[in-house]
C-alpha cells in the first residue's frame, strides 16, 4: 500500500473499475436491468467517479512530504477516463456480437424464410419470439421482428430495445432491398446506418 495515500489509492482503484466495467458492458447490463434503470445505475457511476476524483485531487497536498507517490490517485483516474472517452466500447461490443452470434441468426432468418417460424405475439403481428435455443441473438426479450415491405421480407435482431422508438440492432436486408426502407430508419438526422456485409447491416434509431 502506498504510504499516507492508501485509502484513497484504493478508492482510486475502484470507483476507476467500476466505471471501466460499466461503460464496457453497458448494453448488457441494459438487457438485464431495462432502460429504465440504466440512468439511475450511470448517474451513480458519475457521482461515485467524482467522489473518487476529489479525493484523489486531495492527494496532491502530499505532495511535497511523498513527491510523486501523491499523484498515484488522480493517474489512476485520469487513466480511467481517457479508456472511457477514447476506447470505443460500443463498436467493439457491436462488431464482437455480431461475429459471434452471426451463424445463429442467418438460421433464424432462414427458419423465417422458410414458414418455419411465423410471428406468435399475440399484441404484434410483426413479432416473433424466438426460443432458449436463440436466447443471445435478439435483446430485450428475445423477440424478432419481420417485415413484408414491397414484398421484400426484412427481419430485425434487437441489441438495445429502448423506449418508445429508440432501438438498435441488426438487420437483414434481403437482395433488393434497401435498410432504409425498414419501419424509420429513412429519418436521417435520428438513424445511423452501417454495413456489414452485402445484406446484414447494423441500425440504430433514436
Amino acid at each position: 500500500m502506498v504510504k499516507g495515500i492508501g485509502k484513497r489509492t484504493t478508492l482510486a482503484f475502484g470507483v476507476s473499475a467500476f466505471a471501466i466495467l460499466v461503460i464496457a458492458f453497458q448494453w448488457t447490463i441494459v438487457d438485464w436491468i431495462t432502460p429504465f434503470l440504466m440512468l439511475p445505475l450511470m448517474w451513480l457511476v458519475m457521482v461515485l467517479f467524482i467522489t473518487g476524483a476529489c479525493f484523489s485531487l486531495s492527494c496532491l497536498f502530499k505532495f511535497r512530504e511523498i513527491r510523486w507517490r501523491a499523484t498515484i490517485p488522480a493517474v489512476i483516474q485520469f487513466s480511467a477516463f481517457a479508456i472511457v472517452l477514447f476506447v470505443p466500447f460500443t463498436n467493439l461490443w457491436i462488431d464482437a456480437d455480431f461475429h459471434l452470434y452471426e451463424s445463429q441468426r442467418q438460421e433464424v432468418v432462414e427458419r423465417v424464410y422458410s414458414g418455419e417460424l411465423v410471428p406468435n405475439v399475440s399484441h404484434n403481428s410483426a413479432l416473433i419470439a424466438l426460443n432458449s435455443a436463440y436466447s443471445k441473438i435478439s435483446m430485450g426479450g428475445n423477440e424478432i421482428v419481420v417485415r413484408d415491405i414491397d414484398g421484400l421480407v426484412y427481419v430485425f435482431f434487437f441489441t438495445y430495445r429502448g423506449i418508445l422508438d429508440n432501438y438498435s440492432g441488426f438487420l437483414f436486408v434481403p437482395d433488393g432491398g434497401d435498410p432504409r426502407n425498414y419501419s424509420d430508419l429513412n429519418e436521417d438526422d435520428v438513424t445511423q446506418i452501417i454495413k456489414y456485409t452485402d445484406n446484414w447491416y447494423w441500425a440504430s434509431h433514436h
